[in-house]
């Protein structure tokens, strides 16, 4: 008896654990690993324990890995390497009906598009994953997943869909009587409060995260809510009470670092000295959040790291390090919607602000159009005749606002500062040889053009028009002026805040766009770029224009009518704002930059 007690016990010695107890081995102390930094040893057993899961056909065991081995990846910046095991995991969950794995495994996905700025692919994935959970009634993941989705349509700043999911994340917090997740959610529903235009609330709610995460003492929500509320009192121009914030902040990282709050706070100071005109201590800050948030941050926020560096640096001098950022901005810089749908609304939008009459001139444009294959040396009378009528047009407009302006010298400012003769004839010219090539184009340069001079004819009579309009006609000028230039020419145009709260005076902006183009391109150039910055702030208005110049520009003859373009804009800024208004003017060699801002506009 003794021996057969000393054979079981030697079989069981020899006998290997089962591939379930050494894929959770593996998998620990891949974990350990990681823990100690040790990431290629960590590495070599997630491999390890993914190898027997898939060899042993364990479905939920191979789920498993790849879950925690995506989230390894994610955690050392590798988004690429985490976005592919992240897919194989949807792709088995889903072959094995396991839902909420695949839940899961949609929100992985979301976050890790995110971060690499793919954010509408973000967007997709993260519904899926919230309808997942929607089905499967598991509220506290639903919550997260509305938490999320909030965070992604907050970098894609919408505004409605952004409040929409942090409040639907909320309710649910408060339903589960979970005073941490309640304060985690408060954090995107304050962000979102914010750029819905309520910033009493957002502030009231990050209060109250101050108050929970004092109570828990959770650093990491405390680190936020101060983070938030410096951002905040930055936007509402209260720099000193931002800064007390931000300083707080970095208090508690000195007793605790973190990279990512410390990367955050060093940008927050580094806007709020830059608000303070304090460019030397604001670039001091820049360059400690610079070092970390090139491999630590999301490419959405690194973008505007990059634009607060070039304005940084603008500030002192600095004209070729402003420039390289603002091409690192430029090539960061997320494109929201499709060139299609960009397309599609614009023409969306033209056909509904378009009266009956308009119409009828478009289609009376479009016929003369359709003739001109036909009648090609008939046509050149007709469109000399075109030509001819628009000069009357504008010299009539001339005319008007001579007369309506009592003062000669307002008066002469603000014809100069008009549309220049020179691009409806380089319009139509364009157009014209679009209609003999049977362009699809044709139809949406007529109508640009239309708008236009419906804009100019009907629009400017007034002492001022809303900056919204007023931008709105400068992306109709670029649009047109593209077709010209076709793929030789990038353009940047960047929007922040409410443009529709501000009124200017009509066709203030665009000369300066007009000789961005006029002056700084040639069809020569392979390579030209116009980057264009506008920001409505409470009562101001900044308007930044910049662009490569051509080789030639300065033995160009019209470099010398460009001078004196500028100069009858600063005299029409100085009789219509008066120590209201800066203009800045930086001319380099390969560079010219123009820097306009308003202050004292006042709303509808």
């Amino acid at each position: 008896m003794y021996c057969i007690k000393i054979y079981c016990l030697f079989l069981m010695v020899l006998t290997p654990p089962s591939d379930t107890v050494l894929i959770q081995t593996w998998l620990q102390q891949a974990k350990d690993e990681s823990s100690r930094q040790e990431y290629d040893s960590a590495e070599y057993y997630f491999k390890k324990a993914g190898a027997a899961a898939k060899a042993g056909h364990l479905p939920r065991q191979q789920i498993g890995y790849l879950q925690d081995y995506a989230n390894f990846l994610f955690n050392r910046l590798r988004y690429t390497d985490a976005l592919a095991i992240s897919q194989e995991q949807l792709a088995l969950s889903l072959e094995t009906q396991q839902w909420s794995t695949a839940a899961n495994a949609y929100n992985n996905i979301a976050i890790q598009y995110r971060c690499l700025g793919q954010l509408q692919l973000a967007a997709d994935n993260m519904l899926q994953a919230l309808k997942i959970s929607e089905n499967l009634k598991d509220t506290a993941n639903q919550r997260k997943y509305y938490s999320n989705l909030a965070s992604i349509f907050l970098d894609l700043n919408d505004a409605k869909n952004s409040l929409l999911y942090a409040r639907k994340s909320h309710e649910l917090a408060s339903l589960l009587s979970d005073s941490l997740q309640m304060a985690s959610s408060m954090v995107n529903l304050a962000t979102a409060e914010m750029l819905n235009q309520q910033p009493d609330a957002a502030i009231k709610h990050l209060q109250q995260i101050i108050a929970i995460a004092g109570k828990l003492q959770r650093t990491a929500l405390l680190l936020h809510a101060y983070v938030n509320l410096g951002d905040i009192y930055n936007k509402q121009g209260n720099y000193n009470n931002a800064r007390l914030h931000y300083e707080k902040a970095a208090a508690m990282l000195k007793a605790s670092p973190d990279e990512d709050f410390e990367m955050y706070t060093n940008y927050g100071l580094a806007n709020t000295y830059n608000y303070l005109n304090n460019p030397t201590l604001a670039l001091r800050y820049y360059d400690k959040a610079l070092a970390t948030a090139k491999t630590g941050m999301a490419k959405n926020d690194l973008k505007e790291v990059y634009l607060l560096g070039a304005e940084i640096q603008e500030k002192l001098h600095h004209p070729e390090a402003a420039l390289q950022l603002w091409k690192q901005y430029s090539a960061l810089k997320d494109t929201i919607l499709s060139e299609h749908t960009q397309k599609t609304i614009q023409e969306a939008a033209v056909k509904y602000q378009t009266s009956q009459k308009e119409k009828a001139l478009v289609e009376q444009q479009l016929q003369i159009s359709n003739k001109n294959v036909q009648l090609q040396t008939k046509n050149r009378y007709i469109l000399l005749s075109v030509i001819i009528i628009i000069l009357l047009i504008s010299t009539v407009l001339i005319g008007y606002l001579i007369y309506r302006n009592r003062n000669k010298l307002t008066a002469l400012h603000l014809l100069k500062a008009q549309i220049h003769p020179h691009f409806l004839f380089n319009t139509l010219n364009n157009l014209y040889a679009l209609s003999l090539q049977k362009s699809d184009e044709s139809p949406g340069v007529v109508l640009e053009l239309s708008q236009i001079l419906r804009y100019i004819l009907y629009e400017c009579n007034t002492s001022t028009v809303p900056l919204e309009k007023e931008i709105r006609m400068i992306e109709r000028y670029i649009s047109l002026e593209k077709i010209r230039y076709e793929n030789q020419l990038e353009i940047n145009m960047d929007l922040d805040g409410d443009l529709r709260a501000l009124n200017v005076a009509p066709l203030l902006i665009l000369p300066l766009v007009e000789n961005a183009f006029k002056h700084g391109i040639s069809k020569l150039m392979e390579d030209g770029w116009i980057n264009i910055s506008a920001k409505a702030r409470t009562g101001q208005f900044i308007f930044k224009i910049s662009n490569n110049k051509r080789p030639d520009n300065n033995r160009h003859p019209s470099a010398m009518f460009g001078n004196i373009g500028l100069m009858n804009i600063r005299k029409r800024l100085h009789l219509l704002y008066p120590r209201q208004h800066e203009l800045k003017i930086i001319d380099e060699d390969e560079v010219f930059i123009v820097i306009l801002k308003i202050n004292g506009l006042a709303g509808e």
